[in-house]
């Protein structure tokens, strides 16, 4: 009884601390028309989605695993409810028509809650590379996984921990608990560093929180409670020409 307890309100928790969503969509780029793609996606992005306002959107390249070289495109809001509107107006509807939809073929679309509770970002993080994270817990892990994810990053903040991460929980379009833990790194040759000197002392600080050899036994627990194919790791690259960034 006092476990059930615990885990109801971690999963209050989980979704209380959420605010901000993304609509994710996957965009596969039809044989020969990457170059018009990318052109059309870039002009459109910076005309009609870079003022006050306006739908913000943020777009990333696959760099590994299935549909590498296809695109993620995420519109990023502060809530859900804004998923009941949108600023696009007619001429910016019929630029995209004309100019990015004959390019690609819809794929899936998903919706990814950030968990601020046990999200990171520490001032000035950098970084256009993201290695993602995809897990699929049993609801029988879910306690073991945001303990783990909440003690993390306190231990990133106790450690001063130079990137960023952020945890985002899928909302809405996936089967089962996926989450997707989403470190960024200037560059391979930054994740080279990242995962060095800091990640050992993060390490070590999470063992001086909660004990010898915690971050181990956390971690083999958090595995023990994922599903059969429920931890995945791709790399993403955002890019910002054709991203909702000044």
């Amino acid at each position: 009884m006092k476990k059930f307890i615990l885990i109801s309100i971690l999963t209050l928790f989980v979704t209380s601390v959420s605010s901000q969503v993304g609509q994710a969509r996957l965009m596969e780029v039809k044989d020969g028309q990457m170059a018009k793609f990318s052109a059309g996606i870039a002009e459109k992005t910076q005309k009609y989605n870079r003022s006050e306002g306006s739908d913000q959107y943020y777009t990333f390249q696959i760099l590994s695993g299935p549909n590498t070289n296809d695109f993620i495109r995420v519109r990023w809001m502060e809530s859900i409810s804004e998923l009941d509107s949108n600023s696009a107006g007619a001429e910016e509807l019929k630029f995209w028509n004309k100019n990015v939809v004959p390019y690609y073929t819809e794929g899936t679309s998903r919706i990814w809650s950030r968990n601020t509770g046990v999200s990171y970002v520490p001032e000035n993080a950098s970084g256009n590379l993201r290695r993602v994270i995809y897990y699929n817990y049993n609801d029988s892990g879910e306690w073991d996984f945001w303990r783990f994810r909440q003690r993390v990053k306190k231990a990133m903040e106790e450690s001063n921990y130079g990137s960023a991460m952020n945890v985002l929980w899928c909302s809405s379009g996936c089967t089962g608990n996926w989450v997707q833990v989403r470190f960024h790194h200037d560059g391979y040759v930054g994740q080279a560093a990242d995962y060095g000197e800091p990640l050992q002392a993060m390490i070590e600080k999470y063992n001086e929180l909660y004990g010898e050899d915690a971050y181990e036994q956390d971690s083999n627990s958090v595995d023990s409670g994922l599903t059969e194919d429920g931890r995945r790791i791709r790399h993403l690259l955002l890019r910002p020409e054709m991203s909702s960034i000044q």
